[in-house]
């Protein structure tokens, strides 16, 4: 494919390949027009609409869909994992059940803080010499430093910029409520992770773990395409549902036990 700069693309196709510590690999598809991103996997969908700070999570297997904000995620998510958590500990003694109420508060805790996370200056995005080709695409690799170690390295490339029809600023506000403060994916969290979004396009990553494993991400086609409105929908068979409701269509957890 030749992209010719000053060209208006109207949207993006990108596949990305995880492997994790054991080998196993994971795949998942992003579809980018107009400020809106739509993730998929075989097991799960959700759209993200910057416009209007709605996520959109899809059931295919029961042909239903929530909607919402990011704060009605949090609060409908928590609420399913309490009605979890009750279903789990009824025949619990009390000691045990009160450690089991006490990871919930602090699971609620982690979920409904909306204080803006200020990353330690520890955390550098270093540029290096080394470059790669990948996809047919010049990039250059990056290390995120802590401490004098390198806990992460990319791969970034100017040729193409998938993102440049995006607000990156709503995008970076979306996933740092979206995503807890931790060291695990610091990257994310990083303004500078963003601006290289605006000039270019992250093509491989690989995560340096504590326990000398590493767990590596790299995109393994992207194309630009026009994509249907329709397709950042909920199919129009599906029924809208609250999340409760979708975990009570579930198996109860003892129907997975052997």
């Amino acid at each position: 494919m030749v992209l010719i700069y000053g060209t208006t693309v109207a949207g993006w196709v990108i596949t990305e390949q995880s492997t994790d510590p054991y080998g196993n690999k994971f795949i998942q598809t992003i579809f980018i027009q107009d400020n809106l991103i739509r993730y998929e996997t075989p097991s799960s969908i959700a759209i993200i609409d910057l416009k209007n700070n709605f996520i959109t999570i899809i059931f295919s297997q029961y042909k239903v869909f929530w909607s919402g904000t990011i704060d009605e995620l949090k609060t409908s998510s928590l609420e399913a994992y309490k009605q979890q958590m009750d279903e789990i500990i009824a025949g619990l003694p009390p000691s045990e059940r009160k450690e089991l109420e006490s990871l919930y508060l602090e699971t609620e805790q982690q979920m409904l803080d909306t204080a803006d996370f200020v990353l330690s200056n520890k955390f550098e995005l270093i540029k290096t010499n080394d470059k790669q080709e990948i996809l047919g695409f010049n990039t250059v690799k990056y290390n995120v430093i802590a401490d004098s170690n390198v806990i992460e390295s990319i791969w970034h490339t100017t040729e193409i910029q998938p993102y440049n029809n995006i607000n990156i600023q709503s995008m970076l506000s979306f996933m740092k409520q979206l995503n807890p403060a931790s060291d695990k994916g610091i990257l994310t969290q990083m303004d500078s992770y963003f601006n290289l979004l605006k000039s270019g396009m992250l093509l491989k990553s690989v995560e340096f773990l504590p326990d000398s494993n590493k767990y590596e991400v790299i995109v393994t086609n992207i194309r630009d395409i026009e994509i249907a409105p329709d397709f950042f929908l909920p199919p129009k068979n599906y029924r809208k549902t609250a999340l409760l409701d979708i975990l009570n269509l579930m198996p109860p957890i003892n129907e997975f036990d052997d």
